[in-house]
């Protein structure tokens, strides 16, 4: 990761390079990324300096629009490492849905301390107020906000009717039980930061072996504080460098690599941890994602599910080998129709796309996109294909491949210094996406011969027709 230091020089020498009012809407376009919840490490330090920016203008307000958001995000900020971004499908103890903090937000500040709240945001937004007096308004904020949150949650386990109404106003039943963890997080923070503190920043495996200080810290905590088990175990998750290093957790604690074992014992926490991560993981990737984002949850999910088939017997733990079945059905129902369409994607990516009135090329970008798609699945299916049970379809698929997309760019390319005009622009549109998808098959070395023949083919002139006698 970059050194601090280095990126705020960076970022320092961008704004420098800014207007005024350019520095004010970036300002206004991060303060908007924040509060929908962007976990961006960098979008603070690059939000002060924008701050530093706006305040060299001696400009004490910002279009009407001061900073807003910086007071929520400081109340928030001792939870940081409980919050998950996305793709739980269902709430899990000991982990806050981002997405639950707003209406959360708006709920304590319209209903349980409106003076308070409104004071202090008041003052947090003024431009001249400093960061830590934010987060000194903050912490009184929480000070005077959790006794009522606590008062108001007793009564809503006394009376369906209250319980009803305060889930409704949170956003839900999930909220309301993100309300929870947030609460017993807040009361618990004197041991949660000793703990935070005494763990470092990232864990390994080898923080987990018998005898290692992390692990005989994490094992002290939870037998002094298990009934808070879900937030210790969610501070540790947010800490590991790849989830399935908490099984190994739960092995050594347990003193047994038997799935029985772990989970009859009272740090099976960690291993639900582990678990809830693969079905995240599996929901991201069946969800509405980005090529990037689908490639990255399939990476982790695949890692885990590798992790657990080599050195755990679900078969052991009737709850969890469930779970994890259906997110495999999951992956595997994806894999397959992706796979099963790709041929087709490919072949409407390389066809020479139709001209515009103004005579530019009208590219097919999702169909690029979604054969590019499916090539990044084909390749993961190198070594998970067997996992998800998809070795008939991915072996089709490779057939085919092979018997299509060398012939059909050999094709392109030979025509192409037949070609002229905006008819060449076309057909270099179609050139290129092929050259791009063979790269992501064969490789780069097979994709530069091909470049290499592209500009051997554009510096040909196309001959011209002879004349008919």
């Amino acid at each position: 990761m970059p050194d601090r230091h280095q990126l705020t020089l960076k970022i320092k020498s961008y704004l420098d390079a800014l207007s005024p009012r350019a520095i004010r809407t970036l300002l206004r376009s991060l303060e908007h990324a924040r509060s929908q919840g962007s976990d961006d490490p960098h979008l603070d330090l690059i939000l002060d300096a924008c701050l530093n920016a706006v305040r060299t203008t001696d400009t004490l307000v910002l279009d009407g629009e001061p900073r807003g958001g910086r007071l929520q995000r400081a109340f928030y900020r001792p939870i940081e490492d409980l919050l998950a971004n996305e793709g739980l499908s269902g709430k899990v103890p000991g982990r806050i849905n981002r997405s639950s903090l707003p209406l959360i937000w708006t709920w304590m500040s319209r209903d349980l301390a409106p003076k308070a709240f409104g004071s202090a945001e008041e003052v947090s937004m003024r431009m001249e107020t400093e960061p830590q007096t934010v987060e000194t308004l903050a912490e009184d904020l929480r000070e005077q906000a959790m006794p009522l949150v606590a008062e108001t949650l007793a009564e809503a386990h006394s009376s369906d009717r209250v319980h009803q109404k305060i889930a409704m106003l949170v956003g839900g039943e999930r909220a309301l039980r993100d309300l929870h963890d947030i609460l017993a997080a807040f009361n618990a923070r004197p041991w949660l930061d000793g703990l935070r503190e005494s763990l470092p920043v990232r864990l390994t495996e080898w923080d987990f072996k018998a005898g290692s200080p992390s692990l005989l810290r994490i094992k002290a905590v939870m037998d002094r504080h298990g009934e808070q088990a879900p937030l210790i175990a969610s501070i540790v998750l947010s800490r590991v460098e790849i989830a399935d290093t908490l099984l190994a957790l739960t092995a050594s604690l347990a003193g047994s690599t038997s799935i029985k074992k772990m989970a009859a014992s009272p740090y099976a926490i960690f291993a639900e941890m582990a678990f809830s991560e693969a079905e995240r993981f599996s929901a991201i990737a069946c969800g509405a994602c980005s090529n990037a984002e689908l490639a990255e949850a399939l990476n982790a999910y695949c890692r885990l599910m590798k992790t657990i088939d080599r050195h755990y017997d679900l078969a052991e733990s009737g709850t969890w080998q469930q779970r994890m079945a259906v997110t495999r059905r999951s992956v595997s129902a994806l894999v397959t129709r992706e796979l099963e369409a790709m041929t087709g994607s490919v072949r409407r990516a390389l066809l020479v796309p139709r001209l515009d009135e103004a005579g530019e090329p009208k590219t097919d970008t999702a169909a690029i996109e979604e054969a590019h798609r499916g090539m990044m699945l084909l390749d993961k299916m190198r070594d998970a294909a067997d996992s998800l049970a998809v070795n008939e379809i991915t072996a089709r698929t490779r057939t085919a491949l092979d018997q299509s997309l060398e012939i059909k760019t050999r094709a392109l390319l030979s025509e192409l210094s037949q070609k002229a005009g905006a008819e060449r622009k076309a057909h270099l549109v179609a050139v290129d996406a092929a050259i791009g998808l063979c790269e992501s098959y064969f490789g780069k070395e097979y994709a530069d011969q091909l470049r290499r023949s592209r500009k051997a083919a554009l510096a040909t002139e196309p001959k011209k027709q002879s004349a008919a006698s």
